[in-house]
């Protein structure tokens, strides 16, 4: 059996709820074309050379908002 696989590449904002829009758009994008892996490097990305603390304050929860986007717009779990 073939595992079809894919990587996702974006430009990341400052904006979390963008980047989530983003990564969700692309996901659902892997989904119709029957991706079994996508992978997205950027989506972890949170730097800034003026803000050296932005990753920590960019950080979420597990719970959170971030992540539960991603089931709601691509049906994941």
């Amino acid at each position: 059996m073939a595992m079809l696989v894919a990587a996702g590449q974006f430009a990341v904002t400052s904006v979390w709820e963008k980047n989530a829009e983003i990564c969700a758009s692309l996901m659902a994008q892997a989904a119709e074309n029957d991706v079994s892996l996508f992978v997205l490097p950027e989506a972890l990305l949170a730097r800034d050379d003026h803000d050296a603390d932005l990753s920590v304050k960019s950080a979420q929860l597990l719970e959170g908002e971030f992540l539960g986007l991603y089931g709601e717009k691509v049906n994941v779990t």
